[in-house]
């Protein structure tokens, strides 16, 4: 449940004395058959994400901040985009801001 996830990155980055708030570089992960990540590199590429990868794994990269409101949406979207291109979402990760 990406959701839970999301919650338990938050809580990591909490106990290390971070809100969320503060925009930071951000990793998302995809996987999936090779042939199935040029659509999602587009269409991410057009909302604005760095894209790089190879093979079976695509990374998408920007800066945001990573509070449950400004994140869910985001969260969201990773998960139709996997749907809709047929790949596995497998998470995200962030540095943590002070």
């Amino acid at each position: 449940n990406h959701e839970e996830n999301d919650a338990r990155m938050r809580f990591a980055l909490a106990q290390q004395g971070d809100s969320g708030i503060t925009p930071r570089h951000t990793l998302f992960y995809f996987a999936g058959d090779e042939e199935l990540h040029g659509d999602l590199c587009e269409v991410a590429r057009r909302a604005g994400f760095l894209t790089r990868g190879q093979g079976d794994m695509t990374v998408l990269e920007t800066t945001m901040p990573v509070d449950e409101a400004s994140f869910a949406p985001v969260s969201a979207m990773m998960q139709s985009w996997a749907t809709a291109f047929q790949l596995d979402y497998e998470g995200w990760e962030c540095v943590v801001a002070k």
